[in-house]
């Protein structure tokens, strides 16, 4: 690994800061100033979940189509493109106050923060840096990890200091004075990279496709792929949960009855877990391949949940971020690479924005979803139960998909 980042510093640091600067897209920043936000334009808990996950729907439907803009724009012109557009929502969102603003920010934020800037950073990783795409995508994922531990501290700072309208322009200003210098430098000379990867991509052009795993697939063949439904489910599953149980985290912790400032404290420990993960996992899927981990990425949330809906102890709450974190830890740096082993990387754009639009979708449900059965007065015990039960249900049919693809492809990666 040190060899990678000694050789290979600029790109890493590049995926590594586009991680960590989408951070006002993601919803552990959304929603610490969401509480100003609600009493500012007068909306309710559930009244803003539901424009929150409307404005993430329409991120996921556009998705499809944006996604595909990384095979077919040059590195450096859409990443500076994407820093504007998400300095663009901050600013939206810091001047709102009604409903159309509120959705036109928060959709930018969402499209460009948590869709496209995590999107251009895995893709790129994965693209570029191929024969170490498990451990590239691991460094530049801890961009996400860091930016949740050091983040939220800033941003209460912030909060305090000079107010949430003005949190948001300061994050807007920052973002452009940082990233874009930091683009032009880091991507010098990229072309010349570019150019080898046009390369490779004739070489797999010219040579005889034996194996499917081989085929750079588009994405229509994709979406005809039985077992592109039978894993995906498995790949939903971490940011369903995770996002329907952090977004309504303020009620699970008074519903347990455990100090929210303690809560917000294992947050570090969550983060510094996902981390270690991260690195364990960049080796793992550079000497097993991605394919044959997907099966297990959420059990360790699973169990979690099991335990969440078990235990009233804040040290059960304590384990069951930890073991959040080692699953979030794992599907960061999994996921990217899988779509490459699976489904090659010519058109890896376009098919990742598809699965990113799925993701999306289901950080844009789960809200609503928790929320309304938790509004009918079903227990947050009953809810991680049920969710632990749909994780390891996904899991098995991952496991179930997993099998199946490697008795038709015996000589594949699997």
């Amino acid at each position: 690994m040190l060899h990678l980042i000694r050789s290979e510093w600029r790109l890493l640091l590049f995926g590594f800061l586009m991680t960590f600067f989408s951070a006002p897209g993601q919803t552990f920043f959304i929603s610490l100033l969401s509480g100003e936000i609600r009493h500012a334009t007068n909306l309710s808990d559930g009244e803003f979940a539901a424009i929150y996950s409307l404005a993430t729907l329409c991120s996921a439907v556009v998705m499809i189509w944006s996604g595909g803009l990384i095979d077919k724009i040059g590195l450096k012109k859409l990443s500076i493109a994407l820093v504007f557009g998400l300095a663009t929502g901050c600013g939206i969102l810091s001047i709102s106050s009604g409903v159309v603003s509120l959705v036109i920010g928060l959709f930018l934020l969402r499209q460009f923060g948590q869709g496209l800037m995590y999107l251009t950073s895995t893709t790129t990783m994965v693209r570029y840096l191929e024969k170490n795409r498990g451990k590239s995508t691991a460094l530049a994922g801890m961009g996400y990890a860091i930016s949740e531990a050091v983040v939220p501290s800033i941003v209460v700072a912030l909060l305090l200091w000079v107010g949430w309208r003005s949190s948001w322009q300061v994050s807007a200003v920052f973002l452009l004075l940082v990233m874009v210098p930091a683009i032009l430098y880091l991507l010098q000379g990229h072309q010349q990279r570019h150019h080898q990867y046009l390369a490779q991509l004739s070489q797999f052009d010219n040579e005889p496709q034996k194996d499917s795993l081989k085929r750079q697939w588009t994405r229509p063949e994709v979406m005809r792929d039985k077992f592109f439904y039978l894993l995906m489910p498995g790949l939903m599953s971490q940011p369903l949960m995770f996002t329907g149980f952090i977004f309504h985290q303020v009620h699970l912790v008074e519903s347990k009855g455990w100090s929210l400032s303690v809560w917000a404290s294992l947050f570090f420990m969550y983060a510094l877990v996902s981390v270690g993960t991260k690195i364990i996992s960049g080796f793992l899927v550079d000497r097993y391949g991605a394919i044959r981990m997907v099966p297990w990425l959420s059990i360790p949330m699973g169990i979690g949940l099991v335990l969440l809906a078990v235990s009233s102890n804040i040290i059960g709450g304590g384990v069951f971020l930890a073991l959040m974190g080692i699953t979030v830890g794992f599907q960061s740096t999994v996921s990217a690479p899988f779509w490459s082993e699976m489904y090659g990387i010519k058109h890896l754009g376009s098919i990742k924005s598809l699965a990113t639009s799925v993701m999306v979708l289901s950080t844009a449900i789960s809200p609503i979803i928790i929320g309304g059965y938790i509004d009918h007065g079903i227990k947050i015990e009953t809810l991680a139960m049920a969710s632990a039960i749909f994780v390891f249900l996904t899991s098995a049919l991952a496991w179930y998909a997993c099998q199946v693809r490697q008795r038709s492809c015996p000589t594949s990666e699997f």
